[in-house]
């Protein structure tokens, strides 16, 4: 881009683009200051304004005493599981410790031990007996909380039914308020994108053009950054649907493009030779070339089987050219012969070895004539 420009000329194009960049971020910094107060116009909707509380109230009210009611039985529940656990602990020890030594007393075959085996029988019935009432005593709990429970099932219905009526109604809100935030915000940021594509059609080559990118880097920052988060999307339709749209309009701009840009190349290329080079900006043809383009359609040129070209074989336009004084084979966008300062006005169409010269007389080789020529200012 400022490879063929002149060190000045470098230095003076990366200054102005200093210029737009700063002067898209304090536009930048002033937006985003006034954009982040635009919100505060309409505060944010709070969930506990949309809760009938009163009425939530009252239905917790009367479910607290089933609910502690609960919670005891709760406690007693886990009081008795824990017991009923250590009392199936020690029946399965004194019934492991009974079957041993009642294989013991088979072997022995001593008949004064039977009374002792009957006393081990009936400890064993009464470990057993104590699991049964515990079991008892824990079934007896879960009936009196299932009854407690289904007592408080239709308040607790009630609590749930007001707490989703709050949920929807906080979501309308919410929905409402985001809507006006983005309202507000669009009535900020579209003047700035009316204002930024009027001057990119109008004045975005003009003199003033660092000023006019920054208002565009600008605009494009307050869209993408400020607005575009705070579409709403309404399950996505809304988003996918801008998405489309953009992207249609976008395509039919880059369609319309390509057309005016072939018809543009069309009517250059019916122009003269002359009028097509003036209308050739320097800095770009000496780049065009450079790159093996044709700074006038902009295609390629191959240079095949060692042929120096001087015309493009797509457009025909003139890209080098031979000095009628010395001959030199140069860019013909150059307007001084780089080996003799010839101008290129002065250029004919003939090269040297085409042009026929005089044999020199005595006239010419006087030191006037051997002098070199002077160079046209």
């Amino acid at each position: 881009m400022f490879k063929q420009l002149r060190g000045p000329e470098r230095a003076f194009k990366i200054g102005q683009w200093i210029v737009a960049l700063l002067f898209a971020y304090f536009l930048i910094e002033i937006g985003a200051a006034v954009i982040a107060d635009l919100p505060q116009v309409s505060s944010a909707p709070e969930r506990s304004s949309f809760v009938d509380q009163p009425a939530l109230n009252r239905l917790h009210t009367q479910m607290q005493g089933d609910r502690d009611k609960i919670a005891q039985l709760d406690q007693e529940r886990h009081r008795l599981d824990a017991q009923l656990g250590q009392q199936q602990t020690h029946y399965q020890q004194e019934q492991a410790s009974f079957e041993t030594w009642r294989d013991t007393r088979r072997t022995t075959g001593k008949s004064d031990q039977d009374a002792e085996v009957v006393a081990r029988a009936r400890r064993l019935d009464g470990l057993l007996a104590a699991q049964q009432a515990t079991q008892q005593e824990i079934q007896r709990i879960s009936e009196i909380r299932q009854r407690h429970v289904l007592a408080i099932a239709p308040l607790e219905a009630q609590a749930q039914a007001l707490e989703h009526k709050a949920d929807q109604d906080f979501f309308e809100a919410s929905r409402r308020a985001l809507l006006k935030v983005f309202f507000i915000r669009l009535a900020f940021v579209l003047p700035l994108l009316i204002s930024a594509l009027w001057l990119f059609r109008r004045h975005r080559q003009s003199a003033q053009w660092p000023f006019v990118w920054g208002y565009i880097l600008f605009a494009l920052f307050a869209f993408f950054f400020e607005l575009v988060p705070y579409l709403p999307s309404f399950g996505g339709y809304i988003r996918y649907g801008v998405g489309a749209l953009l992207t249609f309009w976008g395509g039919r701009l880059l369609i319309n493009a390509l057309q005016r840009y072939l018809e543009r190349k069309q009517q250059e290329q019916a122009a003269p030779e002359e009028a097509r080079k003036q209308d050739i900006r320097y800095e770009r043809a000496l780049e065009s070339i450079a790159k093996g383009q044709c700074p006038g359609c902009e295609r390629p040129f191959v240079n095949a089987q060692g042929v120096e070209l001087n015309y493009c074989m797509h457009c025909g336009l003139r890209i080098h050219h031979a000095c009628s004084r010395c001959g030199l084979r140069h860019n013909a966008f150059f307007p001084f012969c780089p080996a003799c300062g010839q101008r290129s006005g002065e250029h004919s169409t003939e090269t040297p070895a085409e042009t026929p010269t005089a044999a020199p007389t005595k006239a010419d080789k006087s030191p006037q004539t051997l002098a070199p020529p002077q160079q046209n200012q």
